[in-house]
């Protein structure tokens, strides 16, 4: 916890603001007049069923109702409308989510999860969206917690966990249809069925979206200019694509007996389109999948899940060429068995125990990565929440787990918090939470071949200034040199670590208003960073290089950007800082409901890790630079026959560094996104036609310096229920 600006003495005086805001008139009680609000019940925060009062972090859920209102193409759109989530897309398909950090094209610090199967893929460490196996219409709930949550969920829940959580088959019975279609070439439909009877509940979905390209941005790229690189650098030309997406998924439910659940689900999902990697754009190739099968059993509060998650696809590297001249082709197959256990006990009457075990195999066949062919993880986790009086309450809790190849890790954390009412409470938390080194940074082996324009009078003056070129060197006209560059993993890397300390407060008052207030800080050790291990020059040459420049330097224009070998090491030590504020209303017996969220992060603190030094002198950090102003705005009216909503995402100017070389990093301005959506029932509701605008004033939004633009889309949808 060395480095932290905000030590403990400083949490203590944010703690000392207890007292202060419990004074708050409204804050701190509950107003009985003006409309009830449902009580939301949560799982993830703690693996436990809580309600937003009691969750020992900060969570923002996204509701049915919710994604129903909110004009939205894919889950990005949604989630960029939770406080302190960014979320970048730069392709069709291709999407990527952080909490409390810089995102970027291959995010690998949040865990996702589908009604608790995981949806991150250990072999390169994301998660592919499109993978999700259903339509929104089927989400229960969508669960954002920012923060650390390892000691309740393991690996890769560094900077928060995400859980989509679907609706059962008795919350949606009967049959609906959708069919939509819209700018891009969108066209996209999908039927759903569910029934149930007094023990059995089934449902069965399918759908199928299809979408064009957007625009690529043409010309220079910012902030690529300058004295290494006098004509900056072009956007470089490639065929862009859209997305096919076909989706099937199923459920089955039964009661055995009072308080006992047998379930089994499955689904598939594929998907095409670009992926943008730190060595260019990737075309994943039509028929790449993932598909599962899955088996609950739960027990009043026991619950145990089996699942197999299959994934098999290619791709081939639209920019970047192996050793054989070709286009990189990267085929990648996994197959994941996990086995989970989850149960909580009262103990006495102060004591509310969670505990569990986990146990995960993970087999790999990866063309790029040939030697990354398995990992096993163990885990167990154990969390005490005591009852202290009827005002406050003390978490405690802990997580071990054993993976390959890192070994063994703990994830403690540790939450006192004050509920001067049943409907507000304050919280003061320390967590510890870990990212595990995905196959790819620890196997990686791929060789990437690129080129660069050699002169040798560069060379001469280096070597004997002020003396003609022709009198030191043989020949002086510049040539063309091939520079094949190896790329490879380290399987000694060590897991990235993140220390978190936070205070908030949650509070629900007046007419179904909910107040939210997060501030944290975040101490990231370890981080995975991509290097240059050893450099070309006269002594090291590349393969063809002149003999009679043996022995001397290599002037490459610009210089460090191609070097021999290129692998992965862990660095130093980064320190994010933000607050997070978001106003929510929706009362029951209202045709109105609104929220507001806004979130600031502060340009993260260094240490330890060399800056890089872009073509125009600019010296940057490597990791990339988060917005550091966020807002969203969101208002919506449902009059029965008629709705109407709106909302507007506010995204600050960001930094990235996460794509091929420094000549390619750059800035994207800041944004601001305004969107609508407007829908009529008839026919005895049973019919319910749209139309959503999402950039309606067609801004040329960029979100990530090497994505596409995303301008203005407008769709219209009939869905048909029975």
């Amino acid at each position: 916890m060395g480095g932290f600006r905000m030590k403990w003495l400083k949490l203590m005086c944010l703690v000392g603001l207890f007292p202060v805001l419990a004074a708050a008139p409204g804050l701190a009680q509950g107003d009985s007049d003006g409309d009830v609000v449902e009580e939301t019940i949560v799982v993830t925060a703690s693996r436990t069923e809580q309600s937003l009062h009691e969750v020992p972090a900060a969570i923002t859920v996204l509701s049915s109702d919710q994604l129903d209102e909110i004009p939205a193409d894919d889950y990005g759109d949604f989630l960029r409308n939770a406080p302190g989530v960014n979320v970048s897309q730069t392709s069709a398909r291709d999407i990527s989510v952080t909490s409390r950090g810089a995102t970027n094209t291959l995010a690998t610090s949040q865990l996702v999860l589908m009604d608790n199967r995981t949806l991150y893929l250990d072999f390169f460490g994301f998660v592919m969206w499109d993978f999700v196996p259903l339509d929104t219409k089927e989400i229960k709930q969508i669960e954002v917690v920012n923060g650390p949550g390892s000691a309740v969920w393991g690996a890769n829940a560094m900077t928060g966990v995400i859980n989509l959580i679907t609706k059962t088959p008795r919350e949606m019975q009967g049959t609906s249809i959708t069919l939509g279609a819209g700018d891009f070439d969108t066209q996209y439909g999908g039927i759903t069925h569910a029934g149930a009877t007094d023990r059995m509940g089934y449902k069965i979905s399918t759908s199928y979206y299809e979408q064009g390209p957007f625009d690529r941005p043409t010309g220079i790229i910012p902030g690529s200019q300058g004295p290494t690189n006098p004509g900056g650098t072009p956007y470089p030309p490639f065929q862009n694509q859209g997305t096919a997406q076909p989706k099937l998924n199923f459920r089955l439910d039964w009661d055995s007996n009072p308080g006992t659940l047998f379930g089994i689900s499955g689904g598939y999902a594929g998907t095409d389109g670009i992926i943008h990697t730190g060595i260019g754009p990737f075309d994943i190739n039509s028929g790449s999948q993932m598909s599962y099968i899955k088996f609950d059993w739960q027990k009043q509060a026991q619950r145990a899940t089996f699942f197999i998650n299959y994934l098999d696809g290619d791709a081939q590297n639209l920019l970047s060429v192996g050793a054989d001249g070709r286009p990189i082709q990267f085929f990648f197959e996994s197959t994941t068995y996990d086995l989970d256990y989850g149960n909580t006990k009262v103990f006495g009457t102060k004591n509310i125990v969670t505990y569990g075990a986990k146990a995960r195999r993970n087999n790999f066949d990866l063309s790029i990565a040939p030697r990354g062919d398995k990992r096993d993880e163990y885990g167990v986790f154990v969390q005490d929440e005591i009852l202290l009086n009827e005002k406050w309450r003390w978490l405690i809790g802990a997580r071990y787990d054993d993976i390959d190849p890192i070994g063994s890790v703990v994830s403690p954390r540790t939450t006192i918090m004050y509920s001067p009412t049943s409907s507000s409470t304050f919280r003061a938390s320390y967590n510890r939470a870990f990212r595990s080194p995905s196959m790819i940074n620890n196997f990686l082996n791929v060789t990437v071949v690129s080129g660069a324009l050699v002169d040798p009078s560069l060379i001469s003056a280096a070597i004997a200034p002020g003396v003609p070129c022709s009198f030191v060197l043989t020949t002086c006209d510049p040539f063309f040199q091939i520079l094949p560059v190896q790329a490879v993993g380290n399987p000694l890397l060590t897991e990235e670590q993140l220390d978190a300390i936070e205070v908030g407060y949650v509070g629900t008052f007046g007419s179904g208003v909910t107040f939210t207030v997060s501030i944290y800080e975040n101490e990231t050790t370890d981080s995975t960073d991509f290097f240059t291990a050893d450099d070309y020059s006269g002594f090291n040459p590349p393969p063809g290089w002149p003999v009679f420049l043996l022995g001397t330097p290599i002037p490459i224009v610009p210089p460090d950007v191609f070097p021999a070998v290129q692998s992965y090491r862990n660095v130093g030590e980064v320190i994010d800082t933000g607050v997070e504020i978001g106003f929510n209303k929706r009362p029951r017996n209202s045709n109105w409901s609104y929220f507001f969220n806004y979130s600031w992060q502060d340009e993260p603190e260094v240490k330890g890790i060399d800056l890089e030094t872009l073509p125009n002198g600019q010296r940057v950090l490597a990791l990339g630079t988060p917005p550091e102003h966020r807002a969203n705005v969101g208002i919506s009216w449902d009059g029965g026959k008629l709705y109407f909503n709106t909302n507007a995402n506010y995204v600050d100017e960001a930094f990235w560094t996460d794509v091929l070389d420094s000549r390619f990093w750059g800035p994207t301005d800041s944004y601001t996104a305004i969107n609508l959506g407007a829908g009529i029932r008839f026919g005895q509701d049973k019919y319910t036609l749209s139309v959503t605008a999402q950039n309606v004033t067609d801004e040329d939004v960029q979100q990530h310096i090497f994505g596409d633009v995303i301008s203005r889309k407008i769709t219209g949808q009939l869905v048909a229920r029975f």
